[in-house]
């Protein structure tokens, strides 16, 4: 397949609505299903262009073993899907979740929020001003501003409902105060972090917010099929009717009369699609990912989506990588390449970071501080912070509690080989690998601009500006990992997604980071764990909407 078009043109405008138009027609419409006549699913698009393979409909599937009836069917049980199938179920929606592992999947630490009753009670005030004009900013005035206003306006209530079944498990949540007090790169406090009894019968390892709403879908009456991945959707005329799963006793057939939710993940486990939508991950990002459970985020939602004529957002896809690959501290502290050299300004934001060092050498970098870390840590975190900077202490905590953790970590760097620690800078560039020379002359010259107060080479700001004087010095390794691939197929506020024009595809919705619009270009990390808090929000205001419909 051709790879080489153009990105920019790449299924927008008439390219697109060619291949909607070669594929709409032809999704689940075999004569026995109704719906009218396909077309050929080895043509190409319209305009003749080779496409990637995955963007030709298949062929209609027409051996079903069996059909089944239900009014909502929701496609993935991850926390957009569980999130979906509890609020449907809860508001009597005859809900089906068909997943193509073996189990629900919950990944994470916790969930983002503009508000809550925990904030409320921590007296916490979002400035929502500020949090929805650095969100835009950040996605470069290229998001969908009135799905960014109805997650704001809607996620105290959804949160508050989760909330509700943390604490009738005996369990509450943390609200945590590791957010950047910068003003350019401007963090919101609102990160909830669940806190759950041991005997509270969950058996998450990650964030517990999918296997507590997975068990609240089940005890509503919502339906649990796995092992049963999604192939096709069923269309009939213009509108989504259902699924075809393929399952160890054939294939089957979901009709659902209300609709149907894509919430199938993201594209970050297959390549090919992270080389064609997403490449500035490719290289290291996507190698080092951290979604579990490892391989399934195949896309398969928005390859589904756009056989039946729905639209992607604005390519390339924005991505969330994080700089936590190998060690998940790193501050505001010298970086240094694996050649010894300095490369960018160290107090920006998670995602600035993870950029800047993918594209260095091997796509990793070393932060180098001296044996005065810790009060240098605390003296700049009025001014700045943030994830991987600060630790995952609680709202309204002391400040000194911050490198508390980080004492405890940096010996396991160093035992993994992940960190170093040398009484000399000369053994420190020996330990990291690089030239000696380089090291010592990047390393005087950082000293020679913090004794000035002044950053002629990257402007960082004078209070993060710490010199590398007093050994022991460190060094911990810093490295991109790719945590998902926020982008996805366009929807309008009500969830439904649209097609070539514009118009919404009856019966079709998408959630999570199946869906588009809602970050383009980079991850916002100034409203944290916002990828979770819409999978919570969204999910609960279609559920409640299609059940009641």
């Amino acid at each position: 397949m051709n790879e080489g078009i153009s990105r920019r043109n790449f299924l927008t405008g008439a390219a697109f609505a060619g291949v909607a138009a070669a594929g709409a027609g032809l999704v689940g419409c075999s004569p026995s299903q109704g719906g009218g006549e396909g077309t050929s699913g080895s043509e190409t698009a319209a305009t003749g262009e080779a496409r990637y393979e995955w963007e030709i409909a298949p062929e209609p599937i027409t051996d079903i073993a069996k059909t089944v009836d239900t009014d909502i069917l929701v496609i993935g049980a991850g926390l957009a899907g569980c999130a979906m199938a509890c609020s449907a179920a809860e508001n009597g929606g005859k809900v089906t979740v068909v997943e193509k592992t073996s189990s629900w999947n919950g990944r994470g630490g916790g969930f983002g929020a503009i508000n809550s009753r925990y904030m409320d009670e921590l007296g916490i005030k979002v400035d929502k001003v500020n949090a929805k004009q650095h969100w835009i900013a950040q996605c470069a005035s290229r998001a969908n501003e009135d799905l960014i206003v109805k997650f704001f306006n809607n996620s105290e209530e959804a949160s508050n409902w989760l909330l509700d079944k943390v604490e009738a498990i005996g369990g509450s949540a943390m609200v945590g105060a590791f957010y950047s007090h910068d003003d350019v790169y401007a963090e919101q406090p609102g990160y909830h972090m669940l806190i759950l009894p041991e005997d509270s019968g969950l058996t998450s390892t990650g964030f517990a917010g999918a296997e507590i709403l997975y068990n609240g879908a089940v005890e509503a009456g919502a339906e649990f099929v796995f092992d049963s991945p999604a192939v096709q959707l069923v269309k009939e005329g213009e509108k989504v009717t259902g699924c075809i799963c393929e399952t160890s006793e054939g294939y089957v057939q979901y009709n659902a009369s209300k609709g149907v939710v894509l919430c199938t993940g993201d594209i970050g486990g297959n390549l090919e699609m992270c080389k064609a939508y997403a490449p500035i991950c490719v290289e290291y990002g996507q190698p080092r990912s951290q979604y579990t459970p490892v391989g399934v985020n195949t896309g398969d939602g928005h390859k589904m989506g756009m056989w039946a004529g729905a639209q992607l957002q604005d390519l390339p896809f924005p991505t969330m990588m994080h700089p936590q690959a190998f060690c998940w501290f790193h501050g505001p502290f010298l970086f240094v390449n694996d050649n010894g050299e300095r490369f960018m300004c160290e107090d920006t934001w998670v995602q600035g970071k993870s950029l800047a060092i993918n594209r260095q050498p091997n796509g990793e970098a070393w932060s180098i501080f001296d044996a005065n870390w810790e009060t240098d840590l605390v003296d700049g975190l009025p001014y700045g912070g943030g994830m991987f900077w600060d630790s995952f202490r609680p709202y309204g905590s002391d400040l000194s509690l911050a490198p508390e953790y980080f004492k405890t970590q940096i010996p396991t760097y160093i035992e993994s080989g992940m960190a170093y620690q040398a009484d000399t800078l000369d053994e420190l560039a020996e330990k990291i690998g690089c030239d000696v020379e380089t090291f010592k002359a990047t390393v005087e010259r950082y000293n020679g601009m913090c004794e000035a107060g002044e950053d002629t080479d990257y402007y960082k700001k004078p209070v993060f500006l710490t010199p590398v004087k007093e050994g022991p010095f460190y060094a911990l390794k810093v490295g991109p990992a790719l945590l998902a691939v926020t982008g996805g197929l366009k929807t309008n506020v009500d969830f439904q997604c649209l097609d070539a024009e514009g118009k919404p595809i009856e019966g079709l919705y998408a959630l999570g980071n199946c869906q588009g619009d809602i970050t383009a270009v980079d991850y916002p990390i100034n409203v944290a764990g916002n990828s979770h808090g819409r999978c919570i929000t969204y999910g609960y205001l279609l559920g409640r909407d299609l059940a009641k419909a």
